[in-house]
């Protein structure tokens, strides 16, 4: 048997990269946590421009399942490669892929989805998704926490952006709003209707712009509900005798009316 040369004289392990059709590519629905959104398309039409050019440098991490390369690690990498096949009709015959650990258990490839170095990084929506799958598999938060170099604080954080109204979750997975606010957004709603409608609205006036949601734009409408609330709550009188004088008499709850005063800094 010869003798290693070069960098394999060191190698503690062996770790064998293959060439595979891209057609015997398998992924597998509801494996990977990213949602489609513009910026994902966008992401993997660029990955699919530069494959064209370059081909596939860093192979992908596939599973044998029942005969089948199953893709556990580059997701967005094998849609960029069947893009880069059929839209910029790119001439790849062979891409290279690598098998996990074998000792590896699912659960462990799923939490690879969040620590991985490679790829576009995972929203916080995607994040939390992966964190709940290792919850369906039984793991403990804690459990998680260390695993990814979190505080179970923070951890809960993120698992509760899932609690979100859908519209909320949308807005935050689009990027059209920031995680933090868009939680800051529910804690403070009456309702998850209210929250719900106030994101949509938010969203709608800040693309209307060109631009992404920003906390005025939340808070203006906030104070906006709660004065009208506010007011619903109050007996008014503006009868003819009273508006005569030039005044209008409002008859306020006082917490609505201390409300009004922390709201607008009186």
């Amino acid at each position: 048997m010869a003798k290693a040369t070069g960098i394999a004289q060191f190698s503690q392990g062996k770790s064998e990269v293959f060439k595979v059709s891209p057609d015997l590519l398998v992924l597998e629905d509801g494996w990977n946590t990213r949602d489609d959104n513009p910026e994902l398309l966008e992401h993997i039409d660029q990955l699919a421009q530069s494959i064209k050019e370059i081909g596939v440098r860093k192979p992908l991490e596939v599973k044998l399942i029942d005969g089948k390369l199953i893709v556990r690690d580059g997701h967005c990498r094998t849609r960029a490669i069947r893009r880069a096949i059929e839209v910029y009709k790119a001439e790849i015959k062979a891409v290279p892929v690598i098998s996990v650990d074998r000792y590896a258990s699912e659960e462990d490839l799923i939490l690879n989805q969040v620590i991985s170095n490679s790829g576009k990084p995972l929203t916080s929506i995607e994040e939390a998704k992966v964190y709940k799958k290792l919850l369906d598999h039984g793991w403990q938060q804690v459990d998680i926490a260390k695993k990814v170099g979190k505080t179970n604080g923070r951890i809960s954080q993120i698992l509760n952006l899932l609690t979100m109204p859908t519209q909320v979750q949308n807005a935050v997975a689009s990027g059209a709003v920031s995680a933090s606010l868009a939680q800051q957004v529910v804690n403070g709603a009456a309702t998850p209707a209210q929250a719900s409608q106030a994101v949509v609205e938010a969203v709608q006036q800040a693309q209307s712009e060109g631009r992404k949601v920003k906390p005025a734009d939340v808070g203006k409408k906030s104070i906006i509900a709660e004065i009208k609330q506010a007011f619903e709550n109050s007996d008014i009188d503006c009868s003819w005798e009273i508006v005569e004088k030039g005044i209008v008499s409002i008859d306020m709850p006082i917490e609505d009316w201390n409300l009004i005063r922390k709201l607008l800094e009186l």
